[in-house]
């Protein structure tokens, strides 16, 4: 794909760009104000059919992360409007699987590679079919494989991204104003008691576990349901569930940005193989999923990796898959085994078309539910003197069919 300057950019669900900028929201849709044959014009469009904002300095904003309040969402994209990257004096490579960025100073770029100089002043070479995007050091931006996938690299790589572009913190020394000790009063005995240390508070967070207090023996028939004090649960905060519900949401969207991965048959198998592998690493080891089909009645279910590979053997030229009013049906609620398990529903739109990219061939539209769940682990860090930390994963599990 040809070089973007710097200009903002919107990237459509559909694969088209817009020249235009982010610049409201309303409900369940966005305003945006893009320039046609030389002139401004302000348009709204719903959510679902634009995929990310790029502003002129190469910072991003996905359309689906805005919240689902429009006070709040205004307040995002605002903030977006207003904030700058930081001056910076690399390029960013973005890596397409595993998901990661790479910090670079590009020193030759060719149709097929890149090389460039390393943060430690080493040489090194990487093709571009590994990368997905490109953010150069003067604002400007390149994607080398269609949005749909951008944006599911992007997400997965996108604390990393966020920490490259924000601009460095310029902290003012400041002098406090000091209160002189006050001196102890003398006691009996000639003995000053001692001044008492001032507690120093730590900035690092604290992680409250909750303990169970000693309760009444219960009844023979409740005993199951009560925990004991050595099986404590780990749980979620407030700000953690609220971050991890928005995660799951992401999470199928980037499921949803495999597929198309899975089912373009101008990327190479090596591509799509990829994508597959990715998003097993999202699933339940025995998920399923329930298909159907206008030309073939009835509900089948399929293990997660047979589905993905039947999808990329469809003998369409190219397909359109789009998961649309993405919301959930049971909030994420935590089980007897510790973990949280929530439902998700959405209306795919699957749509393949023939060899001229233009007549459709098939096309059907059904609502799904997808199952997920947030895992708890524990990752040793020998470094900490508190030894473990407890992490959550976000898992999908059994994808099925809503019946009209």
């Amino acid at each position: 794909m040809s070089s973007l300057y710097a200009q903002e950019t919107i990237y459509l669900a559909n694969g088209n760009r817009l020249p235009g900028k982010l610049t409201g929201a309303e409900g369940e849709r966005v305003r945006v104000t893009a320039v046609r044959n030389g002139k401004s014009s302000t348009f709204s469009s719903r959510r679902e059919n634009l995929l990310v904002a790029v502003a002129a300095d190469g910072r991003f904003l996905i359309i689906s992360d805005l919240d689902q309040d429009p006070v709040k969402a205004q307040q995002e994209i605002d903030a977006f409007n207003k904030d700058e990257a930081s001056r910076r004096t690399y390029d960013l490579l973005l890596k397409a699987s595993p998901a990661s960025v790479i910090q670079a100073q590009i020193q030759y770029e060719s149709d097929e590679v890149i090389n460039y100089k390393a943060p430690t002043g080493g040489a090194a070479s990487i093709n571009k079919r590994e990368l997905a995007a490109i953010f150069y050091r003067d604002g400007r931006h390149k994607l080398l494989m269609p949005p749909a996938a951008v944006v599911t690299a992007v997400n997965s790589a996108r604390g990393e991204l966020k920490r490259l572009f924000t601009p460095p913190v310029t902290k003012s020394v400041t002098v406090a104003n000091v209160t002189k000790p006050t001196p102890a009063k003398p006691v009996k005995g000639g003995v000053k008691t001692a001044a008492k240390a001032p507690v120093i508070k730590s900035s690092e967070p604290i992680v409250k576990t909750e303990v169970s207090k000693p309760k009444p023996e219960p009844s023979v028939s409740k005993r199951q349901a009560v925990a004991t004090t050595t099986d404590v649960k780990p749980t979620l905060t407030e700000a953690q569930y609220q971050q991890y519900r928005s995660d799951a949401l992401n999470r199928v969207d980037q499921f949803v940005a495999c597929l198309n991965i899975i089912t373009n048959r101008e990327l190479d198998d090596t591509q799509r193989d990829k994508a597959i592998d990715q998003a097993l690493g999202w699933f339940m080891p025995d998920a399923t999923v329930e298909v159907s089909s206008t030309k073939r009645p009835g509900v089948r279910k399929l293990k997660i990796g047979d589905y993905l590979r039947k999808l990329k053997l469809l003998p369409y030229a190219s397909t359109a898959i789009e998961w649309t009013e993405v919301q959930y049906v049971s909030e994420l609620t935590q089980a007897t085994d510790g973990n949280y398990y929530g439902l998700i529903k959405g209306q795919q739109t699957f749509t393949g078309y023939s060899e001229n990219g233009q007549d459709v061939m098939y096309s059907d539209v059904t609502e799904k539910s997808i199952k997920v769940k947030l895992e708890s682990y524990t990752k040793s860090d020998e470094s900490e003197v508190t030894g473990k930390e407890v992490k959550w994963r976000v898992l999908l599990g059994n994808i099925g069919l809503i019946d009209k």
